[in-house]
């Protein structure tokens, strides 16, 4: 790979982390995990533009801990969304997950996030002061029939080039998993999230 070639890449990273139990009857619209790119400053003549991030893919997985007293019940839904526009406020509270580069000579490098982590619950939701969501899904994880205790799927999207297409956020745009409707009463759930993504340089 020539050097050019890898700037347009851009350098690989990961970040992994884990709820806590959530809380069960976590209120619908509540948002659990959240990433965002750094925003472009101020643009005046001749400034530099940030390059967006580009994820790769994720892998989510839901455990089911203590049943639901229903374990089979439609609209049991997590979503992916992205923020209404580039100008939301990153979700705050919960556990900072610090993304690891995949190469070693990267430990300095940009990791192109907003603080330089993401976000993920504990036990209740993220605190969206400033943040709006989208309206519509980028990927939908269905929960239907998740409620018995044990209960575990794993969720794999695939956003790189050669599996489908890219999944950008471009500056000040923000990813966050979310759910459309209240999750069952007596239902507490555990969600391990995993993303590849590349920061390149800016442009």
């Amino acid at each position: 790979m020539t050097l050019a070639h890898q700037h347009l890449e851009g350098s690989p990273w990961s970040l992994s982390g884990s709820t806590g139990t959530m809380a069960a009857a976590l209120a619908a619209n509540s948002v659990v995990f959240a990433m965002g790119a750094i925003a472009d400053t101020a643009r005046i003549s001749q400034s530099v533009q940030r390059a967006p991030v580009e994820i790769e893919a994720m892998r989510v997985t839901f455990t089911a801990i203590v049943a639901a007293t229903t374990p089979v019940t439609a609209g049991r839904l997590l979503r992916l969304f992205k923020g209404s526009d580039n100008a939301q406020v990153l979700p705050t509270g919960g556990a900072d997950i610090t993304p690891i580069p995949k190469r070693t000579k990267d430990q300095t490098a940009d990791t192109g996030l907003q603080a330089g982590v993401a976000r993920i619950a504990t036990t209740a939701a993220l605190t969206t002061t400033g943040f709006t969501r989208g309206s519509v899904p980028l990927a939908t994880m269905d929960l239907t029939g998740l409620g018995a205790a044990g209960s575990r799927f794993q969720f794999e999207f695939f956003f790189e080039k050669r599996q489908g297409s890219p999944l950008w956020l471009d500056p000040g745009e923000i990813l966050v998993i979310s759910n459309p409707s209240q999750i069952d009463a007596a239902l507490t759930w555990q969600l391990t999230v995993d993303v590849d993504y590349r920061s390149r340089d800016s442009m």
